[in-house]
């Protein structure tokens, strides 16, 4: 299987689909994924993705997604394994060029099937939660703004955006720091004045980590009338305990 979908000119879309699903449902059925990764099964699904961008910026071809989803979901599944790491398993993968794949694909989803874009949020978020050099592949391919775009798509989207900016910013200061400034904080705000309590949270979040490890993104925040954004949630049962810890820890900065 592994073989048939290695990209290049032998390579049968039609075939490809098919065998990305079974190689899928395989992976999901958690029976042999640590073979599949010493095996290079993500070196041969990176490729394909890369193969995957290179194809959606020649054609309009809206078919393309039929092998994109499963291909996506296959190394999102692979990079939840404990194995990944002992194996080398995210060695296989090409730190920016992966990323910059990635977001090939995204722009591709958000114009042709933005149903299909948490699929590529949910991949782009397994690879940043352990892994600080896809973090840097994230703000060295200036990658943020487009990334924030996609906040108003939907409430799902928008939590998945914003738990893959707390993937960087829980990286420490040096992450924040090129957090920062930018578009980032205005985005963060127009969230607060949103009723789902999950997106609200997510954001609560990566407010709490600027604010830790940026703290001049306080004043900021003061300067824009955070506070009276973060107002709306503080009788919200979910949400009142970290309104009022962001809440002093703005007024004592």
């Amino acid at each position: 299987m592994l073989q048939l979908l290695q990209p290049g000119p032998k390579l049968n879309p039609g075939v490809a689909v098919e065998f990305a699903w079974c190689l899928h449902y395989i992976i999901c059925s958690q029976v042999s994924n640590s073979l599949l990764i010493a095996h290079g099964a993500l070196s041969t699904l990176g490729l394909l993705l890369l193969d995957l961008a290179e194809a959606v910026q020649r054609t309009d071809d809206a078919g393309l997604e039929l092998l994109a989803c499963p291909v996506l979901r296959c190394v999102s599944n692979l990079l939840t394994e404990a194995e990944v790491e002992t194996v080398g398993g995210q060695m296989q993968l090409r730190d920016e060029r992966v990323v910059a794949a990635l977001f090939i694909l995204l722009q591709f989803f958000f114009q042709k099937q933005p149903s299909l874009l948490p699929e590529g949020l949910w991949l782009l978020n397994n690879l940043t939660a352990k892994s600080p050099s896809f973090c840097t592949s994230l703000l060295s391919l200036d990658l943020i703004e487009p990334l924030l775009q996609l906040l108003p798509v939907s409430n799902v989207v928008s939590v998945m955006v914003l738990t893959i900016l707390c993937n960087v910013a829980e990286k420490g200061p040096a992450y924040c720091q090129r957090l920062w400034p930018g578009p980032l904080l205005p985005a963060l705000l127009q969230t607060l004045f949103l009723s789902d309590t999950e997106v609200v949270g997510q954001s609560l979040e990566l407010l709490h980590l600027l604010f830790l490890y940026q703290p001049e993104a306080v004043q900021v925040f003061l300067q824009q009338s955070g506070l009276q954004a973060l107002e709306r949630h503080q009788e919200e049962a979910q949400l009142q305990d970290r309104v009022y810890a962001l809440q002093q820890t703005a007024l004592q900065g």
